[in-house]
């Protein structure tokens, strides 16, 4: 385990440096730049900001300076931003992201792993058929339409939630953003452990233990574990998307996350904030990836290396 866990972390490492590297060439493909305004800057000013940011440099030398500040946990200056850098931004909006995508997280799989268990042992009868109802609207509702109606049923008619703003609300402030993140998390990790519950149950081993007569627990216990092993898989992707910030959510609840500043990066050719933006979110991606090989190989020993 050791060594096939070493390999991995270089294996990612090298994804990494893939990432970066097309990340930095392709946004500076784009038309525009950091500095083009509707009403151009004088020449001398556009070659003084240049010259500050390095941007006069060979795109070569910009690469390099880039790779080296980032060796040093660096993400340089914003060029939107011009009183902050790329780590103050970062710093700001990625717990805020973190912080809604790992509640949105757990929540989806508890609901998820209890309804797919409940809704294999009642298959086919009324719970099940509700279940399997419930998680296709999950899947099939965009986030774009359930936010709103979220926000128009519990906050502009029933008057119980807040419907957007982060600096006022205390927890409540939380609740329609989670759940609007969990709803389709949710309905995913409730199909999967129902097909996949349905099959362990139905496979030699277990049938093997209820002839034996051993207790029900102790059946659904090793029908669980094997159950949960496409759920596992399904985590690692879904953790890194959740918890790097939606940007949809983020703008319609007035969320200042990751989602949001990438987007607004984009937008003002702040090329430092999105390549930033970018560095976190595929270095959490690589990272959930890592933990969800391992703990599929602990579920599973017929996967080990």
């Amino acid at each position: 385990m050791p060594r096939y866990l070493a390999q991995r972390i270089l294996a990612s490492l090298a994804t990494l440096f893939v990432v970066v590297t097309l990340a930095f060439f392709l946004i500076r493909v784009a038309p525009g730049g950091p500095f083009n305004l509707e009403r151009p800057l004088d020449p001398a000013i556009m070659g003084s900001l240049r010259r500050l940011y390095h941007l006069d440099e060979p795109l070569w030398r910009q690469y390099l300076r880039y790779l080296a500040g980032l060796a040093q946990g660096d993400f340089g200056p914003s060029f939107a931003w011009r009183d902050f850098s790329v780590g103050e931004l970062l710093a700001h909006a990625f717990p805020i992201s973190a912080g809604l995508g790992a509640a949105a997280l757990a929540f989806a799989s508890l609901v998820g792993v209890a309804a797919g268990i409940i809704a294999a042992l009642r298959h086919r009868a009324a719970a099940d058929q509700t279940i399997v109802v419930a998680s296709t609207l999950g899947l099939t509702i965009p986030t774009f339409v359930l936010a709103p109606l979220l926000q128009l049923v519990f906050g502009l008619t029933l008057h119980w939630l807040p419907i957007g703003g982060w600096a006022e609300g205390g927890v409540a402030r939380f609740i329609l953003p989670v759940a609007t993140l969990a709803a389709p998390a949710a309905a995913a990790i409730a199909r999967l452990t129902r097909a996949a519950m349905i099959e362990a149950l139905a496979a030699h081993p277990i049938r093997t233990l209820r002839a034996y007569g051993l207790p029900r627990r102790i059946i659904l216990s090793h029908a669980l574990r094997a159950a949960l092993a496409p759920v596992v898989s399904y985590l690692g992707p879904t953790a890194a998307a959740l918890m790097t910030g939606s940007v949809v959510v983020e703008t319609i609840f007035g969320i200042p996350g990751l989602g949001r500043a990438f987007v607004d990066g984009a937008l003002n050719r702040d090329y430092t904030l999105v390549m930033g933006a970018t560095v976190v979110v595929a270095s959490l991606v690589i990272l959930f990836n890592i933990i969800v090989d391992v703990a599929y190989a602990l579920l599973d020993p017929r996967v080990r290396p």
